[in-house]
């Protein structure tokens, strides 16, 4: 992704809703709809040369839209970034090679494939609970979510411009 093609919207909450163009944000800053919160060093590309606009790169929008967000998908790359690569039950950080997928509630027990009953184990953790329920295993219980699409950005954070950090890894 090339940030600096791209903008961050929040909504009138200064929430995240989406990422867009530049050249879109513009837009919608233009028509009145939006203010730029911060701007890229970049400038666009103008017929009048002498003309210096510079793209934005967070910008607000004046009045709450109902926006449909996109849902990230459940998978095991997802999981190991939601997680950040560590395993929920000792902490240990480490590489997806080395990593499970842990049913929170087997699914010898139910347990079904969603994001909050899937947790990153360490094949170590995993193999000792088995079957078990947390509560049998006498761990605490995972904090397991469905994770907002823009927060995946964060396995992408030293490429985030660094304006944007505030509003998405708080």
């Amino acid at each position: 992704m090339n940030h600096k093609k791209s903008c961050l919207v929040l909504n009138s909450s200064y929430m995240p809703a989406q990422i867009v163009d530049s050249k879109r944000a513009f837009v919608i800053v233009f028509k009145g709809n939006a203010k730029v919160l911060a701007e890229h060093d970049e400038c666009f590309d103008l017929v009048n040369k002498e003309l210096k606009i510079h793209k934005p790169s967070i910008i607000v929008i004046n009045s709450w839209v109902s926006a449909s967000y996109k849902s990230v998908p459940l998978t095991k790359p997802n999981l190991f970034k939601r997680d950040d690569y560590t395993c929920v039950y000792c902490n240990s950080k480490m590489t997806a090679k080395d990593l499970t997928i842990d049913h929170i509630v087997p699914r010898s027990r139910g347990g079904e494939d969603t994001w909050e009953n899937w947790a990153t184990a360490c094949k170590p953790c995993n193999n000792e609970k088995a079957d078990l329920d947390i509560e049998e295993w006498g761990r605490p219980k995972p904090n397991a979510y469905r994770p907002h699409y823009l927060m995946m950005l964060k396995s992408f954070s030293g490429s985030v411009p660094n304006e944007w950090k505030d509003y998405l890894f708080t």
